[in-house]
């Protein structure tokens, strides 16, 4: 990978005119006497070049250096139009319209620029900015660290006015790639240079936000890029029902840019069959849309997190761990534990997961009541790595039932401590218990939820050999899952 410096310039224009030029027009002397004085004669003479060949990558470029941030699809659909039609001499015209939305929106118009030049760019953005560390952000603190150290990516975030990437600050690394739960939130600070992939790998192993996909999708679908993602679940379309309508809306939005990308590197067998349905609508638009994979989610903890059964537990612990919300089925828990605890069987139940407020209220509110009736059952939310991990030693079983999942990290960091899982019979939880070490049951059937609960608690037979199988489980670690996915993200490349 190379990179081309920001250059010496009479301002911020001039200096990423002169960053881009030597891939829009070769032969052109950016930096000589000719383009020292002012921006205006320099972008002009790259504009015609661009007009000459306006290839979409080259427009993308062109546009980024001069709004100081990426373009939209719109904004380099009306250029390509406008610079096709154009008189000689008006393309330098035909740019600045077509990027006056994106320029607009800087907070900052001094941003130099530094292109990147092949290589591997990986938007990290929601890791570098939140401590916020479930699901998707454990799965990235959990990679990062192996391919920082091993493959040397670019790890990068969105400015602050979320039209390009920036460099990470070390508060933000160390959010990525050195996480614990006592890492501080990093602070606010400039955005300093505009980052410019060219030519190269762009990694999404995160979902974007909502703001940031339209330019995504752009440079997906126009910057020359190849963009690739991890992909998670589907769930937001097809169990809408499950979740806040804006999830919806926004994953209908982001699978815009997966018809503009190269590859989705999902991490179940189960998910991969949910995006190859999606890609295999896409030929009907014309598109050919990514290569879709499946690289599986490791059975694995960090090891900083291992640790040993407390010795002073006066009831069996029965642990459900996930964002509180109706495809998780905790409420299916609550009522198959009721069951047990009218039966007399003696345990406590522990939930440890949040969620929206408008689902939280209803479980709270049961919760409540369980809890005047004297029955053992506590919540945990926001609680640290080493109490996450303390409990799931302190487990007599793990139970999992949810009514879908793209991979279920419950249930292999559960198996992963030796601790048996009683989880869904179907889906990623299926593939997941496949090695050992759980019992499966219809999550819709909280009778079904009550027997397997019933004979792992009241059984030590059964206890015992699910102990045993989860304990001889070969399974992968985080980093075969990180070298894995490098490999499978740099097969498009070659």
């Amino acid at each position: 990978m190379t990179a081309v410096d920001v250059a010496v310039g009479v301002s911020s224009l001039h200096r990423r005119l002169v960053a881009v030029a030597p891939y829009l027009a070769p032969d052109l002397d950016a930096s000589g006497s000719e383009f020292s004085e002012s921006a205006g004669s320099l972008l002009a003479a790259l504009a015609d070049s661009v007009a000459s060949d306006p290839a979409d990558a080259r427009i993308w470029l062109l546009a980024t250096a001069v709004a100081g941030g990426y373009p939209t699809q719109a904004e380099v659909v009306a250029i390509r139009r406008d610079l096709r039609t154009a008189k000689p001499g008006t393309a330098l015209a035909a740019v600045l319209a077509g990027v006056a939305r994106t320029a607009s929106a800087q907070r900052d118009d001094d941003l130099d620029a530094v292109v990147i030049v092949g290589g591997t760019v990986v938007d990290v953005d929601f890791c570098a900015t939140h401590v916020h560390n479930t699901g998707i952000q454990r799965v990235v603190r959990n990679t990062m660290p192996h391919w920082d150290r091993e493959q040397d990516p670019v790890l990068v975030a969105w400015s602050r006015d979320v039209t390009g990437y920036r460099d990470l600050t070390p508060g933000q690394r160390d959010l990525v790639v050195s996480w614990t739960s006592s890492t501080p939130p990093a602070p606010d600070v400039p955005d300093g240079r505009l980052l410019i992939p060219w030519q190269g790998t762009i990694v999404l192993p995160e979902v974007p936000s909502g703001e940031l996909l339209e330019r995504q999708a752009a440079l997906g679908r126009y910057s020359g890029n190849r963009l690739v993602l991890v992909g998670y679940d589907a769930i937001p379309v097809v169990s809408a029902d499950s979740v806040v309508d804006e999830e919806s809306d926004r994953f209908a939005h982001y699978l815009e840019v997966v018809k503009y990308s190269s590859l989705i590197a999902c991490i179940s067998e189960t998910t991969a069959e949910e995006f190859a349905g999606f890609v295999s609508a896409l030929p009907a638009q014309g598109l050919t849309g990514p290569r879709v994979s499946a690289v599986v989610l490791p059975v694995d903890v960090a090891s900083a997190d291992v640790t040993v059964p407390s010795a002073d537990r006066a009831l069996p612990l029965v642990l459900m761990v996930g964002s509180v919300e109706p495809r998780k089925n905790q409420r299916g828990v609550l009522s198959a534990a009721q069951l047990l605890w009218d039966e007399g069987i003696t345990f406590e139940l522990l939930v440890i997961g949040g969620g929206h407020s408008w689902y939280l209220e209803q479980f709270d509110r049961e919760v409540r009541r369980l809890q005047r009736e004297g029955r053992s059952v506590r919540v945990g939310r926001r609680v640290s790595d080493a109490v996450l991990a303390q409990a799931y030693a302190d487990a007599r079983v793990v139970v999992f039932p949810s009514l879908q999942e793209g991979y279920g990290l419950p249930v292999a960091e559960a198996l992963a401590t030796g601790t048996p899982v009683i989880t869904t019979r179907y889906g990623s939880t299926a593939e997941i218990a496949r090695d050992g070490g759980c019992l499966l049951v219809d999550p819709r059937d909280d009778d079904d939820i009550a027997a397997k609960l019933r004979a792992v608690l009241t059984d030590d037979a059964v206890h015992a050999r699910l102990v045993a199988e989860a304990r001889a489980r070969t399974n992968a670690t985080w980093a075969d899952y990180a070298a894995s996915l490098w490999a499978d993200v740099h097969e498009v490349s070659e």
